[in-house]
């Protein structure tokens, strides 16, 4: 692979952030006719392989595979061994710029039916892939926040066309109603965005249906304001790495379960967040609490959701510290296409 597609120029993390209630209909309506148009046939198996942001978009996507009866899986690039895609129905390749070293490198001798989901286009991705999904070239921030949004929605929009689930009108929906509702909450935000800063750290924690707003969260305030941040499934935390609890902020999302983990957690903290939806469980938990207008079993627009508050809270907590979120903390030296390259 000979060609180098250059970097698009970035805009700042509040344009990005706001532009999303427009910006995810329009992506809704063109990834609706791309799918409508060109239909991909129903898999029995399928892979989903991404890096960073991308491979947390796909985790609430590979568990709600799984509950739709197709056999799907999660990969890092680097665990994809060669000939894995032979197993496979499709192996979707996710990666927002289409530009990611890894991904690209896995998926260029990658076998099988490959799928490239993308924002830009056209991308050394989409090159190497059988079939391309495209969010429309989005203008985004260096922390990505429209494109890992749209990235969700791809996903989710996608798996909706296998089980008929629902049409763009009811994501165009979700979305606007989910955004103001988080524009109103900004002072609750602000609240947890004030716990964070005084803590040396924090763990996000959700369910595996919803796990993708708190592997994105953590990377948002690692990236973003350079906060010390983990995520975990709600299981996985119960079974030892909640034994730390105390100094750290700890922001859970869920329903019942999470509630009832909030509850054990005030036992040695009071630093405490519970995000939930409808149908979500306790409200008086010794916590600052926020209700999101979407059902917590609709994992991937949960996370959606979640997801918009979580940027709000990206942009308040860097304030806070004085970050300018635009400015990278590194020169990256081999993490895209052009640079390895070059690097080479």
């Amino acid at each position: 692979m000979s060609e180098i597609y250059q970097p698009r120029a970035w805009i700042d993390a509040q344009s990005s952030f706001a532009v999303q209630p427009e910006a995810l209909a329009a992506v809704a309506d063109r990834l609706e006719d791309q799918l409508q148009k060109n239909p991909i046939p129903k898999p029995q198996r399928i892979a989903l392989v991404g890096i960073g942001a991308s491979h947390a978009a796909a985790g609430a996507a590979a568990f709600r595979l799984r509950a739709s009866g197709i056999d799907a899986v999660r990969f890092l690039p680097s665990e994809m061994p060669a000939g894995l895609g032979d197993r496979n129905d499709v192996t979707i390749y996710i990666s927002q710029s289409g530009r990611s070293a890894e991904v690209v490198e896995v998926a260029n001798r990658g076998t099988g039916y490959r799928f490239a989901l993308t924002n830009y286009q056209p991308s050394p991705l989409a090159d190497i892939c059988s079939r391309a999904l495209n969010l429309g070239d989005l203008a985004d921030s260096s922390v990505s926040f429209v494109s890992f949004t749209g990235t969700l929605l791809a996903l989710g929009m996608l798996i909706d066309s296998w089980t008929g689930r629902r049409g763009s009108d009811t994501w165009k929906t979700l979305i606007r109603s989910s955004f103001a509702a988080v524009e109103d909450a900004s002072p609750q935000i602000d609240r947890i965005a004030d716990l964070i800063v005084s803590c040396p750290s924090t763990d996000f924690v959700a369910p595996a249906p919803m796990i993708s707003v708190a592997e994105e969260a953590a990377l948002m305030l690692r990236e973003g304001p350079r906060i010390i941040a983990t995520a975990m499934e709600t299981r996985q935390y119960l079974h030892g790495p909640m034994d730390a609890a105390k100094s750290a902020a700890h922001v859970v999302f869920g329903a019942d379960r999470e509630a009832l983990l909030v509850t054990q957690l005030s036992e040695r903290t009071d630093k405490l967040v519970y995000i939930t939806g409808e149908n979500g469980g306790a409200t008086n938990l010794p916590a600052i609490c926020l209700r999101l207008p979407v059902p917590v079993a609709d994992g991937i627009g949960f996370s959606l959701a979640a997801t918009f508050a979580m940027q709000k809270l990206t942009l308040s907590t860097a304030k806070l510290r004085g970050i300018d979120i635009n400015e990278p903390a590194f020169k990256r030296l081999d993490t895209k296409t052009d640079h390895a390259m070059v690097a080479r």
